[in-house]
Parts: C-alpha cells; sequence; structure tokens
C-alpha cells in the first residue's frame, strides 16, 4: 500500500490527535462537577476544584512541550509523535474510568502530555517544506485543527447523550482516535529529519537555550503575538455558550452551531484560499489584515442581534483567524534557528497553555461582572498583534529586522 506525501500523513496524524482530545471537551466541566461535588461544601473551593481539572490539560502542556521539542530536535520527529499518541491512548482509557476527582486530574494531565506534541507537528511542517511553501502548509495544519474542532465536540455531546451522561462511549471514542492514530504514525508517517549522534548532555538549563532561540531577528515580537492573540480568544472560547444562553438566549445546540460555522469558514480560509492568498500578499500583509477583521469582531459579539448579526460576527472572525493563524506560523519557522526549531514551537505551544490557563479565569470573572466585558478586553488584547504586524510590514519583513 503506498505511503501518502509527507505533508497529507502529518495533515491526519495532528486531525486524529484533535479529535482523540476534543471529543471529551463536552464532558469535562460536567465531570469535573460530579466528582467535586462531595468534596466540600463550600461552593467556592468546588469551583477552584473544578477549574483545576480543566486547568491541568495546559499546565502539563506547558511544562512538556519545550522538552518534547527539544528531543524532537535531536532525535527525530516521528518518535515523538508515537510515543504521544500512545499516551494520548493510556489518557483516553484512564478518562474513561475516572472515578474520582484524582483519578480525572491524573487522566487530564496525562492528556495535557499527550498534547503538548503539537509544537512537534509544526516542527515538522517546517523540516518538510521550502520558505516559499511554507504558509501553505501552516494553513494546512490549521484545517487539520478546525476540523478536529468542528467535529469533536458535537461528536462528544452526542455519544454523551448516547451514553445518558456516562463517559463511557466519549472516552472509549477518544481513545479509538489516539489508536487509529498510533498506528498511522507507525506506519505511513516518515521521519523528516535524521536523528543526530548522540552527544554529551547539555548543562545549558532549558531556559537559556530558549533566551539564545530568541535571540533570532525577530522571533522574541512574533511570539508576543502568538501570546496576546491566543489570550485574547480564550476569552470568548470559555464564555461564548454562557453568553448564547444569557445574551442570545440560545439553546446549547445553537451556540454549538455558531461555533461549527467559525470552524468551517477557518477550515475553508486555511485549507484552501490561503494558497491563494498567500503568494499574493505575503504573510506579514495576512497577518496584519487578519488581525484588523478580527478585533472589532471580537468586541461587537456580545452585541449582535438575531442570526444574521451572529453569523456575519462568526464569518469575519472565521476569515481573520483563518488568515492569521498559518501566516504567524509561517513566519515563526522561517525565524527560528533551523536546529531548534522543534524547541521554538514548542515554547509557542506552551505560550497558548499559558493563555489558557490564565484567559479563562480573567474571561469568567469579567463576565460575572459584565457579559460584554470579556470580549471587549479580547478586542483591546488583539490590538498587541494588531500593532505588531504593522511594525512587520513597515519594516518590510522579518529578515530585515536582523
Amino acid at each position: 500500500m503506498p505511503k501518502p506525501k509527507p505533508i497529507l500523513a502529518i495533515f491526519l496524524t495532528v486531525l486524529f490527535d484533535l479529535l482523540a482530545f476534543s471529543i471529551v471537551i463536552p464532558d469535562i466541566q460536567l465531570r469535573a462537577e460530579k466528582l467535586t461535588s462531595g468534596l466540600s461544601q463550600d461552593r467556592g473551593i468546588v469551583g477552584i476544584l473544578i477549574g483545576l481539572a480543566i486547568a491541568a490539560f495546559s499546565v502539563a502542556q506547558f511544562l512538556v512541550a519545550p522538552y518534547l521539542g527539544r528531543i524532537s530536535d535531536r532525535s527525530g520527529r516521528r518518535p515523538v509523535l508515537h510515543i504521544t499518541c500512545a499516551l494520548a491512548f493510556v489518557s483516553a482509557l484512564v478518562y474513561t474510568g475516572a472515578t474520582t476527582y484524582l483519578i480525572l486530574l491524573l487522566a487530564r494531565i496525562l492528556q495535557g502530555m499527550a498534547g503538548a506534541n503539537i509544537g512537534v507537528a509544526y516542527a515538522y511542517v517546517s523540516d518538510i517544506t521550502t520558505d516559499e511553501e511554507r504558509g501553505k502548509s501552516m494553513g494546512l495544519l490549521g484545517m487539520a485543527f478546525g476540523i478536529g474542532f468542528m467535529f469533536g465536540p458535537p461528536l462528544g455531546a452526542f455519544l454523551l447523550q448516547l451514553g445518558q451522561g456516562s463517559p463511557l462511549y466519549v472516552g472509549l471514542a477518544s481513545a479509538f482516535f489516539a489508536l487509529i492514530n498510533f498506528l498511522f504514525v507507525a506506519f505511513f508517517l516518515p521521519e523528516s529529519r535524521a536523528a543526530r549522534p548522540q552527544e554529551p548532555r547539555s548543562s545549558t538549563p532549558q531556559l537559556l537555550l530558549v533566551l539564545q532561540a530568541l535571540k533570532a531577528p525577530g522571533l522574541g515580537r512574533l511570539l508576543l503575538l502568538f501570546f496576546a492573540a491566543n489570550f485574547a480568544f480564550t476569552h470568548l472560547e470559555t464564555t461564548f455558550f454562557l453568553l448564547g444562553e444569557k445574551s442570545y438566549k440560545f439553546a446549547e445546540w445553537e451556540t454549538t452551531l455558531v461555533l461549527v460555522f467559525v470552524g468551517i469558514v477557518a477550515v475553508a480560509m486555511q485549507g484552501g484560499l490561503i494558497r491563494i492568498l498567500l503568494p499574493r500578499f505575503g504573510e506579514v500583509n495576512l497577518l496584519r489584515w487578519g488581525y484588523l477583521l478580527q478585533a472589532p469582531a471580537m468586541a461587537l459579539i456580545p452585541w449582535a442581534v438575531g442570526w444574521p448579526m451572529i453569523l456575519a460576527g462568526a464569518l469575519v472572525l472565521g476569515i481573520g483567524s483563518g488568515m492569521s493563524q498559518p501566516s504567524l506560523s509561517s513566519l515563526v519557522s522561517k525565524s527560528a534557528p533551523s536546529d531548534m526549531t522543534g524547541s521554538v514551537f514548542g515554547v509557542t505551544q506552551s505560550l497558548g497553555a499559558v493563555a489558557r490557563m490564565v484567559g479563562p479565569l480573567s474571561a469568567n470573572f469579567l463576565f460575572q461582572i459584565q457579559p460584554h466585558w470579556p470580549y471587549t478586553l479580547a478586542a483591546v488584547l488583539l490590538l498587541i498583534p494588531l500593532a505588531g504586524a504593522w511594525t512587520l510590514k513597515r519594516e518590510g519583513s522579518i529578515a530585515q529586522e536582523a
């Protein structure tokens, strides 16, 4: 049986990875609430425990991602992806059988460690593409994200309903996708770079190695853009269902429909239109216009009235996100030292994990005061990457900053 091309192989790897992760999203909060209800009579403590169970994934991802990237730089991308796929399978089984809070917490930590492989996947794409093709290929990887998040949570909600609230079907489906991914990596994913000869272990701390990578022209600024954009979007992702219920008066399926629509638009952008736009306008221009679309759309979301306005806002957000994400990833890959690409993309995933740790706290705190405040703050935060993109445009290119 002929093997797929490397870019298609890594696309399918990320897609299976995201399906295994996103299918459990509808169950996490409900399960955490159920398992913590008997631990304390103080609702505040119960809320903290629920938040900890949700954030454990991002904490583990933050801590592990740079090390996976560094290992992949030294030993190759494929072994790291293979091991993390196996870990995703194990974590799904642990999640399925989590009957106590501590077991649930362990499952979330294991899931976060497995999910820290996304930076390695981005480094894989950087290995197999030229500078001219990289933006298009990053868009294809973004398309895998979009499809995974478009189909995973709705499928998880359906399986949860099918199991009458039991996580059995959800957990087994997650394990199934992880197993498929493990087998796919084993038989169809070629290595993108040769393993290096074993060298004496460097005594340089990981933080100093990262700081060395950040000395590359323009890279530190790009990572700031990445963090600010991710931090902004967590304010939408962690409050939108509440906004749908309280402001739009939506049923849960209607709110899900809006998010699916955003995913469809982003997939169409990253999987198709980005290939046309990048050669014509370049990464920096698309980055600027992507954030220019997203900032006002984010601020106006809570004020939308009726389906036409809501879908129009979702359309603009999807287009802006589909333009900016692959463009930024492409610029990061071009600015990273060639021998530290995996480490640098590990850092980006760690920064994303920090955003997903801190963002839900500020978003939900502000939402309890005024439902529109998280979106106002998110729009303000998006001005940071917008300003950074304008600076890059004014200077012409990342390379000219050297």
